[in-house]
């Protein structure tokens, strides 16, 4: 019943500052055009200030004032004959797309494309937009063009790379990934979003030079160490993931879901009193204090602290009502106080509202069997049988249960399953269908 947050923490996003499009040489362009028309006089000076006040702007973040300023330059400039126009449209998409205003973003970028078929940042912007909107097969397609366009621009090869992550495609990701990195080896971001592509195509070792090498790169960053630590503890090394997890935490204190991860680390070592200093912190930096307060009550009811486990599980009820699992915890601290009808109500109301919970069906049906009630218990067993196939011991249950109500066929029909499955279970079972 242990509660783990979300598994990976990619980094979806380069920095900001990696993230400014270049801006270099705001130079002065053609003053007429080619057709022999004649066009007013382009003010170059204060076109090329506000574009070069807007650039300010982005540096320091500052979106709305940046699209003021660039959008004052191209005001003065309605036909586009200065040779910063296509820099400052990708510039104001830029902006843009930071506030989220996505459609204008695409706009900017269109127009920049229009007038420059070869603008890389333009490209390269509008694939970080499709990216924000969830459309990674767009962003793929411009993010493509862009490299194409510019083969050494280590960030278009990382967005690459998230959009393949988005499509599932590990191996496409892990290229694109390597790419970035081979541009620029210290891209932190690159190091830990391979590290997980490797991790999905099985690579642990890939994975775990990547996030190593992501510390390398960038010594205080957090995130590498807590990747590592998911990776640690999903392969069973508890010692190694409780390090990477406090390493994580020396970073960044601040990191908060770093806590839970680190009181599961710590159960699993068995250790409570470590577990429970976690999940207390969890508890005081207001990080998911259900998932924490229910861990809390799973270490009370492991020690069989009723009155505790059940305080603690009410708490979390009160900060999530919705928490299927805690009403499914409650109901299990009442079966094993004898109390089964209130534990049947609780488990039905987390099986309410989450439906795909095989422990609670499990628990469900072991206590309609344990008064007689077999339908209701076979009924439950082949539920969670669905949800968890590759439980044997599930069969077992259903198996006994049918012996139970004296149903011997239905009972061996479950023992050729099991044997059929090569399952353990029917050597242990065998007494049971031929009793000597």
């Amino acid at each position: 019943m242990n509660e783990h947050p979300r598994d990976s923490d990619a980094a979806r996003e380069p920095d900001d500052t990696d993230a400014l499009f270049a801006m270099d040489a705001l130079g002065f362009g053609p003053l007429t055009g080619e057709t022999g028309e004649f066009h007013p006089p382009l003010d170059v000076p204060t076109i090329t200030d506000c574009y070069a006040r807007g650039i300010e702007c982005i540096r320091r973040r500052e979106w709305d004032g940046a699209i003021g300023y660039l959008r004052q330059g191209l005001d003065l400039d309605p036909i586009r004959r200065h040779s910063q126009t296509v820099i400052a449209l990708a510039n104001m998409g830029f902006c843009h797309d930071k506030l989220e205003e996505y459609e204008e973003a695409i706009a900017a970028y269109r127009l920049a494309i229009e007038l420059d078929p070869q603008s890389e940042q333009a490209f390269a912007g509008i694939a970080c937009v499709y990216m924000d909107l969830g459309r990674p097969a767009e962003a793929l397609e411009a993010g493509e063009r862009a490299a194409v366009l510019r083969p050494d621009n280590p960030l278009t090869h990382y967005n690459l790379g998230n959009a393949h992550m988005a499509m599932n495609d590990f191996i496409g990701a892990i290229e694109s990934y390597r790419q970035a990195i081979t541009h620029r080896p210290n891209l932190a971001h690159a190091w830990i979003n391979m590290g997980i592509a490797c991790e999905s195509i099985g690579d642990v070792e890939g994975a775990v030079a990547s996030f190593e090498n992501a510390i390398q790169s960038r010594p205080e960053y957090a995130k590498a160490y807590l990747n590592l630590g998911l990776l640690y503890s999903r392969q069973g090394r508890h010692d190694d993931a409780v390090t990477a997890f406090e390493r994580a935490l020396e970073r960044d204190p601040g990191l908060k879901k770093v806590w839970i991860l680190l009181g599961l680390a710590w159960r699993c070592k068995q250790n409570d009193f470590k577990a429970m200093e976690a999940f207390k912190a969890a508890v005081a930096a207001n990080f998911y204090p259900e998932k924490a307060w229910h861990n809390i009550g799973l270490i009370h009811a492991h020690a069989q602290r009723h009155e505790d486990a059940m305080q603690s599980f009410r708490t979390a009820l009160q900060c999530n009502p919705e928490y299927a699992k805690v009403h499914v915890s409650i109901g299990l601290e009442y079966e094993r106080v004898g109390r089964d009808s209130e534990a049947v109500e609780a488990i039905r109301n987390g099986l309410r509202l989450r439906p795909a919970l095989p422990k609670a069906l499990i628990a469900l049906g072991s206590i309609h069997a344990r008064h007689h009630r077999f339908d209701e218990a076979v009924e439950c067993f082949d539920r969670a049988a669905g949800y968890a196939p590759d439980d044997d011991g599930i069969h077992l249950r259903i198996l006994r249960t049918h012996l139970a109500a004296g149903r011997r066929d239905a009972a061996l029909a479950e023992f050729k399953y099991l044997e059929d499955r090569k399952s353990p279970l029917a050597e242990q079972v065998i007494g049971e269908i031929y009793p000597t």
